[in-house]
Order: C-alpha cells, then structure tokens, then sequence
C-alpha cells in the first residue's frame, strides 16, 4: 500500500510514515507541486495508490469528482482544517490497520473522511 499525500497534507507527513516504515510520498517528491488535481489523481488512481488530502471539495468539484470516479482512486479527506503534524501522525499510525483493509478490500472509487478522533465516514 502506498500513500500519495497531496499538498495539503505537505511534506512532513509522508516524511515521517516512511521513517516508521510506511510507503508514503508527496506529491512535492513526485515533482508535481503545482499540477491539476486532475492529472494527479489520474495517476493515483492508475497506480491504485490511497490519496491523503484535506480538501474535501475535490468530491464537488464535477471534473475532479469525475476523475476519481473514473479513475477508481481510493481518497481519505483528513477533517479537521489545521494539521499538526504529531496529533496527525499518530491518528495515521493509529489507522493503519483500517488502512490496509480498505486498501484491500474496498472496491475503488471511494472516498472517506477521516476525524481527529479516528472515526471515519464514506462518502463515496
């Protein structure tokens, strides 16, 4: 399982999974700052990575929506709006069982968010 954390995750998150020994990467280390969320996601999706991220209007944005659905990419919306980087790695690590099995089990598109409190939510 990989995880590709977009730019609103930044770069320490992924940076901090990998130490521990998670496959995780940014989307700064893939060289794509600055590219469409569109393309992105099209990539994530064909590679079957889960995406990271806390902007939750890509699922009403209609061409981004479109493309996760099309592209059957497996998205998990971090809720809360300021991210702390300990208080996040640990609901991550803490989630990390839960993320396997959806990563394996759940057919993809979907999309859940994820709460500071580690419940979770599917939305698509």
């Amino acid at each position: 399982m990989i995880l590709l954390c977009d730019e609103d995750i930044g770069t320490g998150i992924p940076q901090a999974l990998e130490l521990v020994g998670f496959e995780a990467m940014s989307l700064a280390k893939k060289g794509w700052l600055s590219t469409p969320d569109v393309q992105w996601l099209t990539h994530a999706g064909r590679h079957a990575w889960i995406v990271l991220s806390c902007n939750k209007k890509m699922l009403e944005v209609p061409q981004e929506r479109d493309t996760i659905v099309r592209e059957r990419v497996g998205i998990v919306f971090l809720t809360s709006g300021e991210e702390n980087l300990p208080k996040t790695l640990r609901l991550l690590l803490g989630k990390m069982d839960w993320f396997e099995t959806i990563d394996m089990l759940v057919p993809r598109p979907f999309a859940y968010y994820l709460y500071p409190r580690g419940r979770t939510d599917k939305k698509l």
